[in-house]
């Protein structure tokens, strides 16, 4: 069963959060970075920022908010929506501590920016953001600016056009019932979740617990985003949470009862590779977090140099790997896994230390586990069921062997993680499984060990406490001995 996602929405104007009806007449309620953090601490799984005047002044004002918010201890991903017009912009949010970018009125001008974006960050990093208003029975109008211009787009139509161009997710909010707590447009979401392929995020109506058991009754659905319950203090995200398990939604991630675990503090100097493609304040921060000296490095020399190298990686495989090899990395990290030193790939980290990924053509990875990177199939008969190409969400993590004296050695055999991919990689020696998970009909190796190098599919700069405790134990390592 998959997990549905909980998703406190912050609608920011300037340097507060504010909150309205159908998207007018607002109402401060508070400041960005601290409602996050709360949120966090009761369990959301994900947040999402929309700056909702962005694109009428015509400037991206959450770059501040979203380092402040990854500063303020906040380890789930992060979605920022509002004023996004380039690649370029794209590039400040994530390197700024984001993991996902919600577009919506760049994407109506220029619908090639889409594509690009996806072939640059991968599809999974893509979300369209859809603002629909309701034009005749069946009928929705896609809208731009926070509601007020008009496009003429069908949002039925929309959203399969810009699947086609490659976003991995949409997030469709209903202008009509925004703010109105009358419950979310169920024949708008029934609409948009029939010919969705890609995950699907329902915002605009929540007024109570029912109105959200209602919405995750469709199987399609795979996140609630939520405002006004939260922001006044109607309930937590654990009651939530709570009352949605009660009826089998399987909206609880164990993860997130971890907050009360201690972490233990540890020494060490950790080196995090920035290589053009990556969320690096959210690791450093993280690693930061745990007591840890962290240097931010690009060079060959610094790689060689350094004691535990971190390989993180937001976006798509031959992107990376061309990165690596103009700046000559590439034979600094095979170089660096060969002489013991521990060293952690994250998400595309780790599928760029395969043989070889089919992601955007076929394409050679740096060969330090022999293995492949493959896509998730598309499968129309498993749809229904709720199955969605990129795998977005908490989904759990189990031992494929002992995790004792390994990274994972602080849980007993499982724990829940956040993934975001269209592909997954499938090692040669089943000797390097150290953990899997499974996706509908598919099951994967999430976490990979060889010797001294581990790599993890899933983020754990944002899987809360349980991925703190990973980072952790990478620095707890010496150089390995061989398995």
């Amino acid at each position: 069963m998959k997990k549905v996602r909980i998703i406190p929405r912050l609608d920011v104007k300037g340097p507060n959060v504010v909150k309205g009806i159908q998207l007018e007449g607002l109402r401060v309620v508070g400041n960005p970075a601290e409602l996050a953090r709360r949120y966090y601490e009761q369990g959301a799984d994900e947040i999402l920022y929309i700056d909702i005047v962005a694109s009428l002044y015509n400037r991206n004002n959450l770059t501040h908010i979203v380092e402040e918010t990854t500063e303020k201890g906040v380890f789930i991903p992060i979605t920022v929506g509002g004023g996004i017009r380039s690649i370029e912009d794209i590039t400040k949010l994530l390197r700024a501590g984001a993991d996902k970018v919600a577009i919506n009125t760049a994407a109506v001008k220029d619908p090639l920016l889409l594509k690009k974006a996806a072939e640059i960050f991968g599809s999974s990093t893509i979300v369209l953001s859809v603002e629909a208003k309701q034009v005749a029975p069946g009928e929705w109008e896609a809208y731009t600016d926070n509601g007020r211009e008009v496009t003429g787009l069908d949002v039925v139509d929309w959203v399969r056009q810009a699947q086609a161009l490659g976003v991995g997710e949409i997030l469709i909010t209903s202008v009509d019932r925004e703010g109105t707590k009358k419950g979310f447009d169920k024949d708008l979401v029934e609409a948009v979740t029939a010919v969705a392929t890609v995950p699907v995020i329902v915002s605009g109506g929540a007024g109570s617990i029912e109105n959200v058991k209602d919405c995750v009754h469709n199987k399609k659905v795979d996140g609630v985003a939520i405002a006004n319950l939260l922001h006044y203090k109607a309930h937590t995200i654990d009651e939530i949470k709570t009352a949605l398990d009660r009826d089998r939604h399987g909206a609880i991630n164990t993860n997130y009862r971890m907050q009360d675990r201690p972490i233990e503090q540890v020494t060490g100097d950790v080196s995090i590779l920035d290589y053009g493609l990556g969320n690096l304040r959210s690791i450093r921060n993280a690693f930061s977090q745990l007591g840890a000296g962290v240097k931010v490095i690009s060079t060959p020399q610094e790689v060689a140099q350094s004691r535990y190298l971190v390989l993180p990686g937001v976006g798509a495989f031959g992107e990376g790997m061309r990165n690596l090899q103009d700046k000559g990395l590439d034979k600094a990290i095979m170089d660096f896994a060969a002489s013991g030193r521990p060293l952690l790939g994250i998400c595309l980290g780790m599928q760029l230390l395969m043989t070889k990924s089919y992601e955007f053509g076929e394409h050679a990875g740096l060969g330090i586990i022999d293995g492949e990177v493959l896509p998730f199939e598309k499968r129309p008969d498993l749809f229904n069921d709720g199955y969605k190409v990129p795998h977005v969400g908490w989904s759990r993590v189990f031992a494929e062997k002992d995790w004792s004296r390994t990274i994972m050695q602080f849980a007993q055999n499982e724990i829940d993680a956040y993934f975001v991919h269209s592909f997954y990689v499938k090692p040669v020696d089943p000797r390097h499984v150290l953990g899997k998970t499974r996706y509908f009909n598919t099951e994967f190796c999430s976490i990979v060990r060889r010797d001294n190098v581990y790599g993890c599919q899933f983020h754990p700069e944002k899987s809360g406490q349980a991925g703190l405790h990973i980072l952790k134990e990478i620095l707890k390592l010496n150089a390995c001995i061989k398995v």
